[in-house]
């Protein structure tokens, strides 16, 4: 978009299909309802497609004059359509929805152009991308929950690919607590900004991640990625930590998780821990003794359940500073070798 010289990309589904899936920079002005859009579907599919072409037209017509007429009370319309704007337009497949938006603000002077083939084309793009092998070189971050990778990550920020913020989820058993909404993104939403952090990271020739299992909560990472950490070739820091400071990090992680998500969580991990720990637990979850909580799940749950990575190299992680700086080193070292 921003090589053509778009200033806004406009999404003009229903609010259902923007809110499973999108164009990440796409803002959602959507022509029909999820209403609207069924039944004209129901009526091409049991009357006649001409009938639900011309429902179709004028429930968009009559959509797009309510848009356009509520432009002067909404600022944050104004300055997306503004006659200084250059406009990109995309509905499913490039059909109606985007031409008939694209025909009426064309007709009143608006820069506007359609994505051709729409958001399949789009999708069709991010597949092909992720099915291929990946230019760059990954450094992963593997280690003991609670030695501080997350913080590296996001401290890494320009050199990095943050899957659990992607993916909204922590990883681990209780890694759902992540998803501020109560819902990760859907598949195909998380292969998106997916594909657009590494299309953006593309100049860089390593790149940083979290050595991270096949799944995140119900997000799968697409074998290219997956197998371009895991390779054998490519280099893996094991982050390791004193026990408080993982602690801690649990606590300041975990500390608003509800109830419901404690419980199920508990009882996911249950098979894992002995009787006398599970109740252990749940009394202290009554007495929302956090601290002990989480140093019983990492004696008694995580450092025996997950397995570390073969690691390359190993950094205590006792300052998150002093760690970048490490592993920075590292990837220097790495980028004078190629």
């Amino acid at each position: 978009m921003k090589s053509n010289g778009f200033d806004f990309l406009i999404d003009v589904r229903t609010p259902r299909e923007y809110l499973y899936s999108h164009i990440p920079a796409a803002i959602n002005l959507p022509v029909l309802s999820n209403e609207e859009h069924a039944r004209i579907g129901t009526i091409h599919k049991e009357e006649s497609p001409l009938k639900a072409r011309i429902s179709g037209a004028a429930t968009i017509c009559k959509n797009i004059s309510i848009l356009l007429d509520s432009l002067s009370q909404n600022p944050q319309l104004q300055a997306i359509l503004h006659h200084k704007n250059k406009l990109a337009i995309y509905c499913a497949r490039g059909g109606k929805r985007s031409e008939s938006m694209l025909a009426i603000l064309s007709q009143i002077g608006f820069r506007a152009s359609k994505i051709e083939g729409g958001y399949k084309s789009y999708r069709n793009e991010v597949l092909k991308f992720l099915s291929l092998p990946l230019k760059q070189e990954f450094i992963a971050l593997c280690g003991p929950t609670g030695c501080g990778k997350s913080e590296i990550i996001q401290a890494l920020e320009e050199h990095s690919i943050d899957l659990e913020s992607l993916a909204l989820h922590y990883g681990s058993s209780f890694g759902a607590v992540a998803a501020t909404n109560g819902s990760q993104p859907s598949q195909k939403m998380f292969e998106n900004m997916l594909f657009e952090e590494l299309r953006k990271k593309s100049h860089k020739e390593i790149l940083f991640i979290e050595a991270e299992s096949r799944k995140l909560g119900n997000i799968v990472i697409p074998r290219a990625l997956f197998d371009a950490y895991h390779c054998i070739k490519s280099i893996c820091i094991l982050i390791e930590a004193d026990m408080p400071s993982r602690i801690e990090r649990i606590v300041k992680i975990y500390q608003n998780i509800r109830e419901e998500e404690f419980l199920f969580a508990m009882q996911k991990i249950k098979p894992y821990l002995s009787g006398v720990v599970f109740c252990e637990i749940m009394e202290l979850w009554e007495k929302r003794d956090l601290e002990k909580i989480a140093q019983i799940l990492i004696e008694k749950y995580y450092d025996r359940v997950y397995k570390t990575s073969k690691y390359s190299h190993k950094i205590f992680n006792a300052n998150t500073q002093e760690t970048v700086r490490q592993i920075l080193e590292i990837k220097n070292a790495r980028l004078r070798q190629l």
